[in-house]
């Protein structure tokens, strides 16, 4: 695939969190065999504004667009720029991506979108902060407080600043400033730069500020319909997306992906452990910019109440002035000269897992609602715990007392107390080392990505198929709950959720009713089985319009990708159904069905690859099969109007067989989709050994092979043969009830008594 690239800076001059992993992840795109061009920014004020060059570095081709500002004129021109929209629009032209990835669009252009959109390219948005909402971009106010952003009318002036209010006279004003900042040395230029920030203060209409919110917050709102999809790093961020007004089907939660090869050294502790003869002190560090929102000074100020002989810090990174406001380094001056502090400035993005692997603990005081700090994930590759501030998406990573330690955040006092624990408690360090998770991969990463690159962009819920879930519940509501929900967070939206109680009593209304408003809840009044209870929601869906129909055991978990593969299987192979690898719920590794095979002589079926073990990057084979595991089928509406339903006489088990070889028969392929997967815990509203189970099975069995394939004495004998070795190999009641369960079935079949059968 062609894949544009959109970010705000870019290595080597860009060395900020957002640009280092837009970096790596179009890198890795590259080895995936994309073809992957960067749409970057650049302020360089020694050439002409918006000049553009191209260069390239170990085969990655980089489009800079110069923007210092200089010739901005009103405050939209600092989010839409119509000249830098024009650029990107021969750009893109020019490489004709398939797909695009935006990191940022602070400093370019927010009608790079719309662009994009006019071309109908799937549009896929990393949502880094949260500067779509808020021009700060990190839902601080300029009193450096954490606030909500817009409210229901748009309207968020505080946060604007002084930039908000400004009218043209003062953007003229503003040019002059950055022209004489040029010629003056550091100090005195930030002395210009912050007068004139109080000037234009002091210069602002009244009412200018609101309107110009107001008016951003819309165009934003406009901004983001035209994305196609959004990544959310941390359920905190997707959160507060929802609450801007985006749908949350239209965003993902996946973290960022990290490649692991240079923080391999750093999970090695001997020496490091206090009290040993090479430290005594317990060894922190700080890593980002030593600016106001990532809080250093609460790590400063905490420790200069500590034992000086106990604790020692570290602090690689550059005073940053906040939109700038560098009145923070008066602050923060005094605190950087105690004896046991050492500033290192900043340090190259290769040097990080070295000196990560050099600290005992890494602190993250940050102020603002952080999104999912990637130096708390680099710390973690390099087996470092972390303490941090108890604020945004921080809290989904670092679990308190597991692999690192929470504070309030801005609480000196609490990072004190949480300081004084680890100096106290020698062993607990160990602890939180032990507990440090796994770290998601960039080539998971890019996997998930181009996923979502080959959706298609211009696809409208009125233009694609309706799809309609069935989950069937039976006295297992709590696993309903968990099927539904997964359900609902798919990728691609579900367009009729209908859960069947296939029970006498509502047993799962009320445990559904945190989603009662997404679903239609049938209750049957009796247990149908498995085909009766399906058939039931089948109706249902049809009936309103269904196109496809996707069948859902309780007991299964579908994550966000795998519906969206499955329709992609349909489409792609032509097949009438299809369903995904199945792997255990409780042991993810463990394959429960890769599609079933059924031997027509013998009557044996099995589920193939059951028991194998698959590895986390292998992928199954896409391809025909006998039949699909029942628990996650989907199918084509033109198969019901085809072949009718699932058979009622089978009740539990087989029916998915008979159902996939009466559709063969129809001109119907099932396929095996090897791309997707979802996960299955067996035996979950009949027991996996109880007798009921062998019944059904041994009856079933037998009745699927006299409907497919003719009688047969010797088919017959084999598969009463095979159900008798089952039993002896089941565990749970004894020997003779298990036997006893398997005689009854084959008595019922021979008998011809079908459906629930007596033991039901």
């Amino acid at each position: 695939m062609r894949i544009l690239v959109v970010v705000h800076g870019f290595p080597p001059s860009a060395q900020g969190g957002s640009e280092i992993y837009a970096n790596v992840h179009a890198r890795t795109l590259m080895t995936h065999g994309n073809d992957v061009l960067v749409l970057t920014r650049e302020p360089d004020r020694n050439r002409p504004e918006y000049a553009v060059r191209t260069d390239e570095s170990d085969g990655l081709r980089i489009v800079r667009i110069n923007n210092t500002f200089h010739n901005t004129r009103t405050f939209e021109e600092t989010y839409a720029n119509g000249a830098i929209d024009a650029i990107a629009r021969r750009v893109i032209d020019d490489f004709g991506p398939d797909a695009a990835h935006i990191h940022h669009l602070t400093c370019l252009s927010t009608g790079i979108v719309h662009v994009l959109a006019a071309r109908r390219i799937p549009t896929i948005l990393t949502l880094h902060d949260y500067w779509l909402m808020c021009h700060r971009g990190q839902l601080l106010d300029v009193h450096y407080r954490v606030c909500d952003g817009p409210d229901d009318t748009g309207v968020c002036a505080t946060c604007l600043g002084p930039a908000g209010q400004a009218g043209s006279v003062q953007f003229l004003g503003a040019r002059a400033v950055r022209a004489i900042e040029g010629c003056l040395p550091p100090v005195p230029a930030r002395l210009v730069r912050r007068t004139a920030v109080e000037l234009a203060g002091f210069v602002a209409r009244d009412g200018v500020a609101v309107d110009r919110e107001r008016r951003r917050t819309a165009h934003m709102r406009a901004v983001c319909d035209r994305i196609t999809h959004f990544i959310a790093p941390s359920r905190c961020m997707r959160d507060r997306f929802v609450a801007f007004g985006v749908a949350s089907e239209r965003i993902t939660v996946a973290d960022y992906g990290f490649d692991p090869t240079p923080f391999k050294k750093g999970r090695t502790f001997e020496g490091r452990q206090r009290g040993g003869p090479e430290r005594t002190a317990l060894h922190l560090g700080f890593l980002g910019s030593l600016m106001v929102s990532k809080g250093p000074h609460v790590l400063l100020e905490a420790i200069s109440t500590l034992p000086r002989d106990g604790v020692s810090v570290d602090l690689y990174g550059a005073h940053t002035p906040y939109h700038g406001d560098d009145s923070y380094r008066v602050q923060l001056d005094p605190l950087l000269n105690q004896p046991n502090v050492h500033v290192h400035g900043p340090i190259a993005h290769e040097a990080v897992a070295a000196a990560l692997a050099s600290l005992d603990v890494l602190v993250v005081p940050s102020i603002w609602p952080e999104n999912s700090p990637l130096v708390i994930h680099e710390a973690f590759l390099a087996g470092v715990p972390v303490v941090a501030s108890r604020i945004g998406g921080i809290p989904e990573l670092v679990a308190d007392g597991r692999n690192g330690l929470l504070f309030n955040p801005a609480d000196v006092a609490d990072l004190r107390s949480v300081l004084g624990r680890l100096l106290a408690e020698p062993v607990l360090l160990d602890t939180l080392r032990a507990g440090i998770p796994d770290v998601r991969s960039i080539e998971d990463d890019v996997r998930m990505a181009q996923e979502l690159y080959r959706e298609p962009g211009a696809e409208t819920s009125e233009s694609r198929p309706r799809v309609a879930a069935i989950v069937l519940n039976f006295r297992t509501p709590d696993d309903t709950l968990l099927a539904v929900k997964s359900l609902l967070a798919s990728r691609r939206p579900i367009d009729d959720m209908i859960v069947v109680d296939n029970d006498s009593t509502e047993n799962a209304r009320e445990r559904l009713s945190s989603v009662q408003s997404q679903i239609t809840y049938l209750l049957s009044g009796r247990n149908l089985g498995f085909s009766g209870g399906m058939n039931l929601g089948i109706r249902q869906a049809l009936a309103r319009g269904a196109d496809r129909v996707l069948l859902v055991n309780s007991d299964m978990t579908v994550p966000p990708d795998c519906v969206g593969r499955l329709e992609r299987c349909l489409d792609t192979q032509r097949a009438g159904i299809t369903g995904p690898v199945v792997l255990a719920r409780s042991d993810p590794g463990w394959i429960a069905s890769l599609g079933m095979a059924y031997a027509p002589g013998t009557g044996r079926m099995r589920h193939l690859g059951f028991g194998a073990r698959l590895s986390h990057d292998a992928r199954a084979e896409t391809g025909a099969v006998d039949a699909v595991s029942g628990c996650l089928m989907l199918i084509r509406r033109e198969v019901f109007e085809a072949i009718g339903l699932l058979d009622e006489d089978f009740f539990f088990s087989f029916e998915e067989l008979d159902f996939c070889f009466r559709a063969r028969r129809a001109g119907f392929s099932t396929v095996l989709d090897g791309s997707g997967v979802a996960y299955h815990e067996c035996g979950r509203s009949i027991g996996p050994d109880a007798p009921e189970r062998l019944y059904f099975a041994a009856r079933n069995h037998l009745l699927l092979a006299s409907r497919n394939g003719g009688p047969g004495i010797l088919r017959t004998l084999s598969i009463v043969v095979f159900n008798v070795a089952h039993a002896v190999r089941t565990k749970g009641p004894s020997l003779a009830a298990r036997l006893g369960a398997v005689a009854r079935g084959v008595r019922d079949h021979l008998i011809g008594r079908l459906g629930g059968g007596p033991t039901i």
